[in-house]
């Protein structure tokens, strides 16, 4: 298995990789120094009243800031590294995607997301760690997890997909196997997590693999058990739609899912008001476009 292992660099206060390409800094960095001094634990809960307002772009800029402050004096925050990850995530996908100027700022926030999920495992799992840096067959250091490491997974992986996608169908062939196991290893331990993710993810994950045509009939099957999961949660219609619809040429399926987002009422899932809020964007962005994915004959 090929690791490319390349120092990571701070852009602003974001940690991302030197160099082209996706960078791996888990051999290297997994024991970072500090190199800043303060609170490390009044930023980290300063970041969490950023996180609440996430909705505005700019608390949400002001949450990561503070959690890389809190990281660069206390870098061993495994937990805080994974919840740093999710912010740079929810910073790209939430709010960046709508802005085509800021695209190339979105990837370097899902770098940075892909990054430090990645370092949280390392950090949280040493044992997985060291079977990786060994090269050790994969399935040797996913051995190592339990169901804590389902957090630094899913964002990696997460992040990673849109990542990859965004740069290159090269690169998503070459960490496709990587993340099929770490999904497969979080379905195993807990299928339910993060709102029924792990099926949500092979939703998306199997409309393009096998390359290119992917399966659609399988990766149908994975958003169905999503949605049937995990109802209120938006995400899961609007990547059936947008992923596995429009590329099976199926409109009227794609109207009807992305009606469903757009109608929801959001009091029925505060806890997810801020998710749900960026879905129905999403959706009706797309329902605006869908002469486009589907144009008349």
């Amino acid at each position: 298995m090929t690791r490319t292992i390349i120092a990571l660099c701070f852009v602003g206060s974001m940690l991302i990789g030197c160099g082209g390409g996706r960078t791996s800094g888990i051999c290297a960095h997994t024991n970072l120094k500090s190199t800043a001094q303060g609170d490390a634990k009044a930023l980290a809960a300063s970041g969490e009243e950023g996180w609440k307002g996430r909705l505005d772009a700019g608390k949400l800029e002001q949450a990561i800031e503070a959690w890389e402050k809190s990281l660069a004096i206390q870098p061993a925050q495994a937990d805080l590294r994974v919840k740093l990850a999710r912010a740079h995530y929810f910073l790209a996908d939430g709010h960046l995607r709508f802005d085509e100027e800021k695209s190339e700022t979105m990837l370097k926030h899902f770098e940075a997301a892909t990054n430090h999920s990645e370092l949280a495992l390392g950090q949280k799992y040493p044992g997985y760690a060291k079977k990786y840096c060994a090269r050790r067959p994969f399935k040797q250091a996913l051995a190592q997890v339990d169901k804590g490491a389902a957090s630094a997974m899913y964002w990696y992986a997460s992040a990673l997909g849109k990542y990859a996608l965004a740069k290159s169908i090269v690169m998503i062939l070459n960490e496709k196997d990587r993340i099929r196991a770490m999904m497969t290893t979080i379905r195993e331990l807990d299928s339910t997590f993060f709102f029924t993710g792990p099926d949500r993810y092979f939703g998306a994950f199997y409309t393009k693999i096998p390359f290119p045509s992917g399966d659609l009939d399988r990766s149908a099957k994975h958003f169905e058990a999503s949605i049937k999961g995990s109802p209120n949660y938006l995400a899961s219609y609007v990547l059936y739609a947008e992923l596995n619809r429009i590329k099976a040429g199926d409109k009227a399926k794609f109207k009807e899912l992305l009606d469903t987002v757009v109608a929801f009422d959001l009091s029925k899932a505060p806890e997810l008001l801020p998710e749900n809020t960026i879905e129905q964007r999403k959706a009706k962005a797309l329902l605006e476009e869908i002469d486009v994915y589907f144009p008349e004959e």
